[in-house]
């Protein structure tokens, strides 16, 4: 009896579950506001903590943004990442959701066979700033421009600014197919130059707080065993 007293004395917040805050950007298929369920990796995210009892608030940000407020301690961690971005935040990496291919895109009549990305060397290559690009794409020799996303990228390649954009092939084929004045005028390339793992990273426990990782882990391995981890697959064409 003492003991709920104390309880009550102490207010709510004393038992509350703790808040879990993720960030994530514009990323279809994996995260969009524009998406059922907010993606495929927002789903399998949130179904994986609420499993294990807890509701995962995911916000969607611009992609610095998402980087500035990880430094700042506003979030606990983010989706969906690539592995150099999670070293550079300094985040402890999920197990690989997916394994996206990273390439170029083209314009539709303007052809392009290469062996080496080296033989590249002098074109427009367009980027998104602040991704954790693979360094040996960077050190090719292309002339690098960046835009804010994916998005302008692609319409900057239509316009004739650029002379390829380098993009995952889901992503791209997503945003052309939902981007009227893009369709049919773009095309991914054909190279796979990286498998790149998509992660969800946190920061390091703190004192007081949960384990997040942990916890997430628990949870993806209890989707993998009742077999929801497929069905979400599934219902976004995965």
């Amino acid at each position: 009896m003492l003991g709920i007293l104390a309880l009550l004395l102490l207010g709510p917040s004393t038992w509350a579950t703790p808040q879990l805050r993720l960030a994530t950007l514009e990323y279809p298929p994996y995260s969009s506001e524009h998406l059922p369920a907010g993606g495929s990796i927002v789903e399998l995210t949130r179904r994986a903590f609420a499993l294990q009892g807890y509701d995962a608030q995911i916000d969607f940000l611009p992609w610095a943004r998402v980087r500035a407020d990880l430094r700042n301690g506003n979030y606990q961690g983010a989706l969906a990442l690539w592995p150099k971005e999670v070293k550079e935040e300094r985040l402890i990496a999920s197990r690989p959701l997916f394994y996206s291919e990273l390439g170029l895109f083209v314009r539709r009549d303007h052809g392009l066979q290469f062996r080496d990305l080296r033989q590249l060397a002098g074109h427009k290559l367009g980027l998104v700033r602040g991704y954790g690009y693979p360094q040996h794409i960077l050190e090719a020799g292309l002339v690098l421009e960046e835009a804010v996303d994916d998005i302008s990228n692609l319409r900057k390649l239509q316009a004739g600014r650029f002379d390829l954009v380098l993009l995952e092939r889901v992503v791209g084929e997503h945003l052309i197919a939902h981007t009227p004045q893009l369709r049919g005028q773009l095309v991914w390339q054909g190279a796979v130059l990286e498998r790149i793992p998509l992660l969800v990273g946190f920061t390091p426990p703190q004192a007081g707080q949960p384990n997040w990782i942990a916890i997430f882990e628990q949870g993806l391995r209890q989707l993998h065993a009742n077999g929801e981890y497929m069905q979400i697959l599934r219902a976004h064409n995965r």
